[in-house]
C-alpha cells in the first residue's frame, strides 16, 4: 500500500518585532538592540522618516506576516522635536516608543537622571560633558559608547520610567526593552 500525503502544517513564524524611525542615531542604536538580543527584528528607517502614514504601517506590517496568527509587535521611533510628528505618529499602528526632545535623551539617561526641560542642542551637549560622550557625533556610536548603552540600558529604563511620556523631557524606548529581554528569556 502506498504512503498516504501529509499535509504540511501552517507556516508560523516567531513573534517579530517592526521599528519604524526616523534617522541614522536611531537606526544605529536599534541595530545594536537586534545584534545583542538577536530576536527576529525589522527596521525601517529613513525610508518612510516623516512621511509615514497608517497606510504605509500597514503596508510593511501585511508584507511581514506568513499568517493572519502571527505576532508582529510595531514600533514607532521618533523624536518629538519635529513639529506635527506626535499627530502624525497617534494615527498608525504601534507602539509609540518616542524621545523628547531627541534620541539622546536616552544616551543621557544611562548616565544620568534628567528632569529638566531640555532642547535638542541642550541635549547633545549634557550627553558630550559626559567622559563616554565627548566626542559624540549625531548619527554614529563608537564601539565604548555602544558598550555603555548596552551595559546601563536597565538603569536607563528605570530612569525613563520616572518621566511623563510626550512631556519634555521623555524617553519611552524602555517599552522596547522590557519586550526585547522578555522575548530573549523566551529563546
Amino acid at each position: 500500500m502506498g504512503k498516504g500525503r501529509h499535509s504540511n502544517p501552517a507556516r508560523k513564524m516567531k513573534p517579530m518585532i517592526l521599528v519604524f524611525c526616523e534617522g541614522d542615531t536611531e537606526n544605529i542604536y536599534v541595530n545594536l538592540l537586534k545584534a545583542r538580543y538577536r530576536i527576529p527584528m525589522k527596521i525601517v528607517s529613513k525610508i518612510t522618516g516623516q512621511r509615514i502614514s497608517p497606510e504605509l504601517v500597514m503596508r510593511h506590517i501585511k508584507n511581514e506576516r506568513l499568517s493572519g496568527n502571527d505576532t508582529i509587535h510595531t514600533f514607532l521611533f521618533y523624536d518629538l522635536d519635529v513639529v506635527g510628528i506626535s499627530e502624525k505618529l497617534q494615527r498608525c499602528q504601534g507602539r509609540m516608543i518616542c524621545c523628547n526632545p531627541c534620541t539622546e535623551l536616552w544616551f543621557l539617561l544611562h548616565e544620568k537622571e534628567q528632569h529638566a526641560f531640555l532642547t535638542t542642542e541642550a541635549c547633545i551637549q549634557t550627553l558630550k560633558n559626559e567622559p563616554v560622550w565627548e566626542d559624540y557625533k549625531k548619527g554614529s556610536l563608537s564601539e565604548i559608547q555602544k558598550h555603555r548603552l548596552w551595559e546601563h540600558r536597565e538603569l536607563a529604563c528605570a530612569r525613563a520610567k520616572t518621566l511623563n511620556d510626550f512631556e519634555n523631557p521623555c524617553a519611552s524606548l524602555y517599552h522596547l526593552i522590557e519586550l526585547l529581554s522578555e522575548q530573549n528569556t523566551e529563546v
